[in-house]
């Protein structure tokens, strides 16, 4: 049981992986080319697509298989604003109940960030930035919450990093990203949950901006 649980979350890591790096919407993805690639048996890459299609992320047709989605400006308002509802509320539970541990885990990420755009390496600071989010919303000490945001960031996470593969970010990283990561961070240390909630809300509405108004940018 432990091999087939542990195959199964090696593929759905390394197929969201690629969704994130490799892949672009209306691209279909296919099982055996999957499975040879990941080395992996069939089974668990089914799995793994199955789920990835219940969280939102893939479409599936009849006889065709999962591909990803076309992304639309309908869809970009509709999935960001459940992620700022939760990602605010989360925000706000986690200037309560967030511990030093919490803490010190989201100043390391903040340090890790700044020296991924001083290295000009763009992937590590994305990689950063999710990190950053999940850190927050874990801080909030909700399951419940942090599975249904885990979610729907998944889905949000197709726009922002299609869009930063496809096209020049206008804001400087360190001033715009950063800072406003910064910002969050300071008032959840503050024990501050409006600010710290109104932080986040504004931060995830700067997402949004950002890519249903790209130059050239197909979820107009």
């Amino acid at each position: 049981m432990k091999c087939r649980e542990n195959a199964e979350g090696k593929a759905y890591r390394l197929i969201i992986q690629d969704i994130k790096t490799k892949y672009q919407p209306g691209d279909f993805l296919l099982e055996r080319d999957l499975a040879a690639r990941f080395g992996v048996s069939r089974t668990p890459i089914t799995i793994a697509l199955n789920r990835l299609v219940a969280d939102g992320v893939l479409q599936k047709l009849p006889k065709k298989g999962c591909f990803i989605p076309n992304l639309n400006s309908e869809d970009a308002w509709a999935a960001f604003s459940v992620r700022i509802l939760l990602e605010s509320e989360a925000a706000r539970l986690a200037a309560s109940v967030a511990s030093p541990d919490d803490h010190a885990l989201m100043e390391k990420i903040l340090a890790a960030t700044e020296q991924a755009i001083d290295g000009d390496d763009f992937m590590g600071f994305t990689f950063c930035d999710e990190d950053f989010h999940h850190a927050l919303v874990r801080a909030a000490h909700n399951m419940y919450l942090y599975d249904a945001w885990s979610r729907i960031y998944l889905r949000c996470n197709l726009y922002t990093r299609f869009f930063d593969r496809m096209y020049t970010r206008k804001t400087p990283l360190k001033s715009g990203t950063l800072a406003e990561h910064a910002a969050i961070y300071d008032a959840l240390v503050r024990h501050d949950a409006d600010t710290g909630s109104a932080r986040v809300a504004a931060h995830c509405n700067g997402a949004l901006s950002y890519v249903t108004s790209s130059p050239g940018n197909e979820a107009r």
